[in-house]
């Protein structure tokens, strides 16, 4: 579905906290400022790094907006907390070159993470191989934790709408 920068973004459901740990150490909060949250995991060959790729070009697009870091938070939920350790995540994380201190990389047990996602609705599954089959939506949520957009990951040939993402978070901004 389509909302054009004229439209105000409909609620669909609340997020409640989470007790998940940020892995570099930092604290973090669900209130106070819209944030895209994304699902991923460090093993993932395809969706997950290109999405992220992606999300470096929307904080660029975000930047040359004059929307400064400050201003929202991208947090990375893993799927896979027993490979995904924080070191495994920080090195991921190093390797991509994220550095903004708005982009949170988040851990949990196997419970936790499943509670988060379900609030999303958000579908994922584990192969004896272990690899994760996942949906590919990434949430936008208001600052009072109403989710109020998905978009669509990277796949394939597709990229993520990035013009579409950053106007949505500039109509959460107002």
């Amino acid at each position: 579905m389509f909302w054009s920068s004229f439209s105000e973004l409909p609620k669909n459901g609340t997020v409640e906290g989470a007790s998940l740990e940020e892995v570099s150490g930092k604290e973090f909060s669900v209130n106070g400022q819209p944030m895209l949250v994304t699902f991923f995991y460090t093993k993932c060959p395809d969706v997950c790094p290109f999405t992220i790729q992606d999300l470096k070009k929307l904080q660029s697009v975000l930047k040359e907006k004059g929307i400064t870091e400050n201003q929202y938070s991208i947090l990375s939920v893993t799927l896979d907390p027993k490979h995904d350790t924080a070191k495994t995540i920080l090195q991921y994380k190093a390797a991509f070159d994220i550095t903004s201190s708005n982009w949170l990389f988040l851990r949990g047990s196997e419970q936790e993470i499943k509670r988060y996602a379900e609030q999303f609705n958000m579908f994922y599954e584990k192969s004896g191989e272990g690899s994760i089959t996942h949906s590919t939506s990434m949430y936008l949520v208001d600052s009072k934790r109403h989710i109020r957009a998905r978009h669509d990951m990277a796949t394939g040939t597709e990229r993520v709408e990035i013009e579409k993402v950053a106007d949505h978070l500039i109509q959460l901004l107002k």
